[in-house]
């Protein structure tokens, strides 16, 4: 079968390259290499963690969301005598960002049964066949890439914290770096056992019971019987606007990446950005007043970012729009140990989806190769204070998987990690693809912006003046990252036009890389 698929790392590519050669379609294909990504970015995301997913079926072109996001423990900090919830400083460079870990960081994990039930609704293989490719990378192993070693770097402090991470991690008494060989069996292992005994089986009668033993309230964490009991898969429909000669689909509240891209490009829908010059300081400021608003109105609720609210904000959008000073909206930080996946197969199904484990909570679930996930101690998922989340309920996410369906008959699909910077770089790169005409490589590595707290972070490797012109801008301060950074994500992006033709590109920052078939 015919298709495309962009991602974070060669090892996923293959995987998911692999079930769409085997006739699979963009749903068994972006299964296979979400389960992949264990051997090719496997400190970016875990079958612990959480995810989202857009998919389209060709045959009744419906498109679907479908939630794997983590429920948050029926019990809070107040319930249990001692909460494990440990305090660690990472150093992304030109900053430091304090995360949390240890048992009581632990959210509800989602990414096994969502992934599963994505196979279960719209794939067309067993969960033994699209395993295969994962579990033999897993037990052969595989080459840490550039990217990767950069990522086990920065998070030695959570990764080795614990002798079941260091095992993992550092087998060698070092953490893996660059050109190391990469092997974890023991979660091929769990992978196989899964497919001879039901998934539903292996993960209620052992992963979860395991999980319970290690964080549940008697070991410092927050998790019982009742919030895997109650967990479900959400399947629910897309937030859907006009954005140019496309229609944008993007993940629904209560979700906020998806509502917060959805408000800034109706502002811009306005705008005739095609008349400014890219990072000039005019298009510049334009897209901070477009991210100020979208902080604003997520600082007053999730109700703000309905359309009941939209009127509002576009005023306060022209508002600042007539003036020169850029104002100061306030927002969580965040890391973004998140991975995506696009996929596209040749009867034009389609597939968006990411998962995060946050940063990892320090401990492997058993010997199922699994860390667990640190998302109750992500600052950017709990904006109110950590502790403020209701009890049992679905986690706020910027994970935002989008769709766009041209009226020429394209289908797009796009992504990408990257925490509080997830929101503006897709829609720095729907503008470009939109508004600018740009291919799909260009689009995913043009430089790129955030504004934030009245901090203003620009790539400015291709600028003649390394962006010095920016100054004028008036943010209280200027951060000029001088080559591509981390910190702005990476869009993986899949494309199919109209007449059939497919092409994509995976983000240089993370890795990315892009097969068609």
């Amino acid at each position: 079968m015919q298709g495309v698929i962009a991602c974070g790392s060669e090892p996923t590519a293959a995987a998911g390259t692999e079930i769409l050669k085997r006739g699979g379609n963009a749903a068994d294909a972006a299964v296979a290499a979400c389960l992949a990504t264990a051997t090719g970015e496997p400190t970016l995301t875990s079958l612990a963690g959480a995810g989202i997913m857009i998919y389209r079926s060709a045959a009744s072109g419906e498109v679907t969301i479908c939630d794997f996001i983590s429920d948050a423990p029926k019990l809070g900090p107040d319930d249990v005598d001692q909460v494990e919830f440990l305090g660690v400083d990472l150093d992304f460079g030109p900053a430091t960002q304090r995360f949390y870990i240890g048992a009581g960081s632990a959210a509800v994990p989602g990414v096994i049964p969502g992934l599963c039930q994505v196979l279960e609704r719209w794939g067309t293989m067993s969960f033994a066949e699209v395993v295969k490719p994962a579990c033999r990378l897993l037990r052969e192993g595989v080459d840490i890439g550039e990217y990767q070693g950069a990522c086990a770097q920065l998070l030695v402090p959570i990764l080795t914290r614990n002798a079941g991470g260091r095992a993992v991690f550092a087998p060698q008494g070092r953490m893996v770096k660059a050109g190391d060989h990469f092997a974890l069996p023991e979660l091929a292992d769990t992978l196989e056992a899964m497919a001879k005994s039901g998934w539903r089986n292996h993960y209620e009668q052992v992963l979860c019971k395991a999980m319970l033993d290690q964080f549940g309230p008697h070991a410092g964490g927050l998790l019982t019987a009742a919030d895997f009991d109650s967990y479900q898969v959400q399947f629910r429909e897309p937030l859907v606007l006009r954005y140019r000669n496309a229609t944008v689909l993007t993940v629904p509240p209560p979700a906020a990446g998806g509502p917060m891209i959805a408000m800034m490009l109706r502002l811009l829908e306005d705008v005739d950005l095609a008349k400014l010059e890219p990072y000039s300081v005019d298009h510049c400021r334009l897209m901070c007043h477009v991210m100020t608003v979208a902080d604003e109105a997520r600082s007053e609720g999730a109700a703000a970012l309905t359309d009941d609210r939209f009127a509002h904000w576009k005023e306060r959008f022209d508002e600042l729009s007539t003036g020169a000073a850029l104002a100061v909206p306030s927002g969580a930080g965040g890391s973004g140990s998140t991975t995506h996946v696009s996929v596209i197969d040749g009867a034009g199904n389609a597939a968006a989806v990411t998962v995060s484990y946050g940063e990892g909570n320090a401990f492997m679930i058993g010997n199922s190769g699994i860390m667990m996930n640190n998302l109750m101690g992500e600052e950017d998922l709990h904006p109110a204070g950590f502790g403020s989340a209701p009890k049992g309920t679905r986690l706020a996410t910027m994970m935002s998987p989008t769709m766009l369906l041209s009226d020429d008959g394209g289908v797009t699909v796009l992504g990408t990690g990257g925490a509080n910077r997830i929101r503006t770089a897709i829609v720095q790169v729907v503008s470009w693809l939109s508004d600018y005409g740009w291919q799909a490589p260009r689009a995913t590595s043009a430089p790129r912006m955030h504004y934030e707290n009245g901090v203003f972070n620009i790539e400015v490797g291709e600028m003649a003046d390394d962006g010095d012109a920016l100054a004028t801008l008036g943010a209280t301060e200027l951060v000029r990252f001088p080559k591509h950074s981390l910190f702005f994500g990476g869009v993986h992006l899949a494309r199919r036009s109209g007449s059939g033709d497919f092409d994509g590109a995976g983000d240089p920052r993370r890795g990315g890389t892009c097969r068609i078939l």
